[in-house]
């Protein structure tokens, strides 16, 4: 299943005109249908060792604690915006839960024993736990001089993470899900002598965890991602009659003329007419009807940008069943 969100004419060229629009895209993650209420536990241990050795020179306690609550804040921020606006409702409102480990040698084997995970499900009503094991972060400076003086030519700010995330259900002995990331982020300050406005550190920082919890949260649940896909307008004065109509949105007048043309006897034109039948019905989430217009247009002509569509809409069509799936069959 692939839900239509918005469609936008981003551009146009003298052979192709394309739309953009939003399609829902399946989570990498599988829950089972008995899943309803996440649980979000911080187990990341709280110590200076998370941070690399230069930036702990100087670093007190109480910095310390300032800075991993920014962290922490921001990667929950960028789990919960994509979770808020995931079509799986019943994953808008997790709980959020922290107990911190002590130990600070970052152990992979220090998961959640099977006793652990049922005590804390029962406690909290909960069906799985989405566990932060631990975040280690860095924030270093580079720069580059001119060869004949000792000028700045450039410089910039390097900050990066690492993160492992485990998620934990009732009954099972070993994490359901492990996943592993390192990010990082760049931030100009001079660039060929010229100076650039520029974040603060803390900044950079939130900036850093927000993407780092986005992404993880991209993990968890379907999304919407930008598609695109061409329409021929061609020199064929049809063709471009057609996409003049889907300019202003009269997809209808487009569709009518791009089905009288498959009547033609020039095999190439037929071969586009199709093409962009399947755009169209593509956008109506008739991907069925759209993978059969492609067929049949591959059949009357092998064109470039009809071959690249047919790979991209099998990827729509094999994702299908995964979406219906997560999503629960809600369009």
């Amino acid at each position: 299943m692939i839900l239509l969100f918005s469609l936008v004419l981003v551009g146009c060229r003298s052979m192709y005109s394309v739309v953009e629009f939003e399609v829902l895209e399946p989570a990498t993650v599988q829950f089972p249908d008995h899943v309803k209420q996440l649980l979000f536990l911080n187990r990341a241990p709280l110590s200076i060792d998370i941070w690399s050795d230069q930036n702990q020179e100087g670093m007190d306690l109480r910095q310390l604690v300032l800075l991993d609550t920014l962290i922490i804040n921001n990667l929950h921020r960028g789990v919960l915006e994509v979770l808020r606006n995931s079509p799986i409702e019943r994953f808008h409102r997790p709980i959020w839960l922290s107990d911190r480990r002590v130990d600070t040698a970052f152990l992979d084997d220090r998961i959640l024993t099977r006793r652990e995970v049922q005590e804390v499900c029962d406690s909290m009503s909960g069906d799985a736990i989405i566990c932060l094991e631990f975040y280690s972060v860095a924030l270093d400076q580079h720069i580059d001089y001119y060869t004949d003086d000792l000028e700045i030519r450039n410089q910039y700010f390097e900050v990066s993470n690492r993160l492992k995330w485990n998620i934990y259900l009732p009954g099972h002995p070993k994490p359901f899900d492990t996943y592993s990331t390192v990010d990082t982020l760049f931030f100009p300050a001079i660039t060929e002598g010229a100076f650039i406005p520029f974040a603060p550190g803390v900044d950079m920082l939130r900036e850093l965890f927000y993407e780092s919890g986005f992404k993880y949260g991209t993990y968890l649940v379907p999304v919407w991602n930008l598609a695109n896909r061409v329409l021929y307008r061609g020199k064929d004065d049809t063709l471009k009659l057609a996409v003049k109509h889907t300019d202003e949105g009269d997809w209808e007048s487009a569709f009518s003329i791009w089905n009288h043309l498959i009547g033609s006897a020039d095999s190439t034109l037929v071969s586009k007419a199709y093409h962009n039948l399947a755009v169209y019905y593509e956008l109506e989430d008739k991907l069925d009807t759209a993978s059969m217009m492609l067929d049949l247009a591959l059949e009357q002509d092998s064109l470039d940008q009809a071959i690249i569509y047919r790979e991209e809409l099998d990827v729509r069509l094999l994702n299908r069943m995964d979406i219906v799936k997560q999503v629960g069959g809600k369009r």
